[in-house]
């Protein structure tokens, strides 16, 4: 084995690792914001916004926070999963809500008119 890192509860390594995640997953819930405004702005019904991508993410904090929960016990880990299931879940609601208003409202003003002859 060319590279073995022995990760224990009281080495230096689970501390590092452990404070590299709580800063980037805390640091994520700041990541939602701009892109639930650029969907929620966007007039063409979001469809640049992949709902199956985002549909899957909530999916897989779902069952982050489930692990947390009922496996680890670890109430820090819940809340950060918490966080990033409705942060997921708020760009997956607002891109859905925009696409069905483009496919109502949108879709029928945004066609091109038949020219008059």
């Amino acid at each position: 084995m060319l590279f073995h890192l022995e990760v224990t509860p009281d080495s230096v390594w689970f501390a590092l690792i452990g404070g590299l995640y709580f800063l980037t997953n805390a640091t994520r819930v700041f990541t939602y914001i701009p892109q639930v405004v650029v969907v929620w702005r966007c007039k063409e019904g979001a469809r640049s916004v992949s709902l199956l991508t985002w549909g899957f993410w909530v999916l897989s904090n779902c069952t982050a926070t489930a692990y947390g929960v009922l496996v680890l016990g670890d109430g820090l880990f819940v809340a950060i999963s918490v966080v990033n299931l409705i942060g997921c879940g708020m760009v997956a609601a607002v891109a859905a809500r925009r696409r069905s208003q483009w496919r109502s409202h949108g879709a029928a003003s945004d066609a091109p008119k038949p020219r008059p002859e």
